[in-house]
């Protein structure tokens, strides 16, 4: 995906699911060729993660296919490739089950590495994830690709779709919603290091915040430009910090906080907005601190000190 990941308006899927759950494949993941949904090859092992291998130019998407991906024990992430001629290169040496191929991307685009990787790994089913219109991937489905999936799907969704594709029921190692105090649900789900989400809609402000809590040794595992797909996101992964932007279009950032409280209290949210006359809004709507932009020292400053961090 050349560009940053489509995220526009995917909504909340359905009542959340507890540790290890199944869910059953919704009516539409059985319906047409666009789902992709057919039964599991013969060669398929069922008793072993679906290895896959992600193909997309933009990090913030690798990250984010990652981060939805590692929550899912039928799926394991077994690379990532930002071109189609790298693609081919990896698919080659680890033979994946699946390959989540963008079409817009700069050395060698998806189309012209699908032969490629279907030459190099046969087996795998390549599944074309992109913004393009689906009527314009007939011809990538024709040239040998298994399904196209179109970006903008909620986490739930995305997997749904994937495991009716592999023709595997769903599970996701998660915990939960918890209504009790923050440090129950830490001690719930314990980390080796806090993790991040960002939502701003400005791409230049997502990579400064990236570049700080890098610094700060917390790993990003997803970016988004809206709050639907941010509260999708924390509803799946629970991430111990998210940074947020006030100013965002369709729902705010400021009518976000609330919901974020109520659906993973253990989260502490830094607002980093140049909004300053809403500051106090925030801050009384649950945001943990406010830090004004363009001052990443005092981001820098707010992440070490609010982080939530492992007992040693």
């Amino acid at each position: 995906m050349i560009q940053q990941l489509s995220v526009e308006a995917a909504p909340l899927l359905d009542a959340p699911l507890s540790k290890g759950s199944p869910r059953q494949n919704p009516p539409d993941v059985e319906a047409g060729p666009w789902s992709g949904a057919q039964s599991p090859a013969p060669d398929v092992d069922l008793e072993r993660p679906t290895r896959v291998l992600i193909v997309d130019d933009a990090p913030s998407t690798r990250r984010f296919l990652r981060g939805v991906l590692d929550y899912c024990p039928q799926f394991d992430v077994a690379g990532e490739a930002d071109n189609g001629a790298s693609a081919i290169v990896m698919a080659d040496a680890l033979q994946p089950d699946i390959v989540l191929l963008d079409v817009s991307m700069p050395v060698f685009d998806g189309s012209s590495a699908l032969g490629g990787l279907l030459g190099v790994a046969p087996k795998a089913r390549v599944i074309v994830l992109s913004g393009m219109d689906k009527s314009k991937a007939e011809a990538l489905l024709a040239a040998g690709a298994t399904a196209f999936v179109p970006k903008g799907l909620a986490p739930f969704e995305l997997l749904e779709r994937l495991c009716g594709i592999v023709g595997r029921p769903l599970s996701v190692e998660r915990t939960a919603p918890i209504e009790s105090s923050p440090v129950d649900t830490a001690e719930l789900i314990p980390q080796a290091a806090p993790r991040a989400v960002i939502c701003d809609d400005d791409g230049m402000a997502r990579r400064l915040v990236a570049q700080v809590l890098a610094k700060c040794d917390v790993p990003v595992i997803a970016e988004t430009d809206v709050v639907p797909n941010l509260l999708a996101v924390i509803e799946l992964a629970r991430p111990e910090l998210v940074l947020l932007d006030l100013w965002l279009e369709g729902t705010t950032g400021t009518h976000a906080l609330p919901t974020i409280r109520r659906i993973s209290p253990g989260t502490v949210v830094i607002v980093y907005s140049s909004h300053e006359d809403w500051m106090n809004k925030a801050l009384a709507s649950g945001a943990a601190a406010f830090v004004a932009k363009p001052h990443c020292d005092e981001l820098e400053a707010a992440v070490h000190r609010l982080a939530p961090r492992p007992s040693p």
